[in-house]
């Protein structure tokens, strides 16, 4: 089972303009060690030089390919078209300005040997910084179920962490390429609502911090999240069950969008925002919790500073 000819785990890696990144991604993947990997890069219609990088760096591998899409079909439609492509029973994600951290693959794949009822595995991510170790991933970890419910407020699926059993993938669709942004939010939501997801609670990729990226960018990203919502919470959605917190839901996207809104300097749509936000949940259970004024103060004093991430709202940006 564990060969070339028939991969246990296909590698998705979807690279649009990756000329600067897409070497680091792949020698990520390479320090994993591991036979039993095909490493598909699907090159979503590049302007810069990665289709001669990755013609220089993968040509002639074994196990490796490059997908080249004529049109750029963005991140859910070039991993829908990598996921295509794919033989193995299990698949791995990881984007190409994003680098795994070594020993992942064996921890995931470990634990999947364990409890076989999982159908989605994944973890924690750190900024990607140049010049810095990588220390090893770490066993055994802390683990959580990730239940339906919790998709109602936040997405806790980083899709460079991801290991996912392709049946499962392909029984509930794939990512949804009407969306751009929170397309991978949209299908985790379905995932779970079928199946066990599980997540390793210690990082297990990278990520590259870049300011006014689509998942920072509120007027990019509050209208897309927000049309997830609705396709989830619509009759037969994977949230519908759940309607009742919809607008819990709604108010906790305009909370993050009015962080990224401030972020990005535009402080008096930061303070609309989180007037809506407060309007339609500083009640609830979720909303009482939090911290109102103290994010309120804070626009109004003008303090400005560059978000962690801690994976809300499917986003690479955290909220104080």
């Amino acid at each position: 089972m564990n060969s070339l000819d028939q991969p246990f785990i296909s590698v998705v890696i979807p690279a649009y303009n990756a000329a600067g990144t897409i070497r680091e991604a792949l020698a990520s993947v390479e320090v994993q060690g591991r036979a039993d990997l095909e490493v598909i890069v699907v090159d979503d219609a590049s302007r810069d030089e990665t289709p001669r990088i990755l013609r220089d760096e993968v040509a002639g591998r074994a196990g490796y390919i490059v997908l080249p899409l004529a049109r750029n079909g963005g991140p859910a439609g070039a991993r829908n078209a990598g996921v295509a492509r794919a033989r193995g029973t299990w698949i791995a994600f990881l984007d190409g300005d994003d680098a795994w951290m070594p020993g992942r693959m064996a921890l995931q794949l470990a634990l999947a040997g364990k409890h076989p009822d999982v159908a989605l595995w994944c973890g924690g991510t750190v900024p990607l910084m140049p010049n810095v170790s990588v220390p090893a991933v770490i066993a055994p970890p802390t683990m959580r179920d990730l239940p339906l419910k919790e998709f109602v407020y936040h997405n806790a699926v980083a899709t460079s962490t991801v290991l996912v059993r392709r049946a499962a993938l392909a029984a509930v669709g794939g990512f949804d390429e009407q969306f751009v942004g929170p397309e991978d939010y949209d299908l985790w939501m379905r995932l779970a609502r079928a199946h066990r997801l599980v997540r390793i609670e210690q990082p297990l990729s990278r990520y590259r911090l870049v300011p006014g990226s689509l998942s920072m960018d509120d007027r990019k990203f509050l209208p897309q999240v927000l049309r997830v919502l609705e396709k989830g919470f619509r009759a037969g959605g994977a949230l519908a069950e759940f309607a009742g917190l919809r607008e819990a839901s709604v108010a906790t996207q305009y909370w993050n969008a009015s962080w990224m809104g401030f972020n990005r300097g535009a402080r008096g749509l930061a303070l609309r925002y989180w007037w809506r936000a407060y309007r339609m949940d500083h009640s609830s259970e979720v909303g009482a919790a939090r911290p109102w004024g103290r994010l309120l103060l804070r626009y109004l004093a003008g303090r400005r500073e560059f978000a962690g991430a801690d994976g809300s709202a499917g986003m690479e940006g955290g909220v104080p």
